[in-house]
């Protein structure tokens, strides 16, 4: 994603139905050096995300991207 200043790519490893968990298995990272902001962003994990006290809802989003669209 050209907006994002990292990002970390993963995939699935498990999901534990019984408790909602979605294990996962991170397989690369990339980060664009050149760029000036640097604000971290933290997952929640809900599907939901912080930055800088305020909170972005991805769940949506996020859906389609686990085993059984859950």
């Amino acid at each position: 994603m050209a907006e994002c200043l990292a990002n970390i790519e993963c995939r699935v490893a498990d999901v534990i139905g019984h408790h909602d968990i979605v294990v996962l298995r991170g397989v690369a990272a990339h980060i664009d050096g050149g760029r000036k902001e640097k604000r971290l962003i933290h997952a929640v994990g809900d599907g939901t995300f912080v930055a800088d006290g305020r909170r972005f809802d991805r769940r949506e989003a996020m859906r389609s991207k686990l085993p059984g669209g859950v």
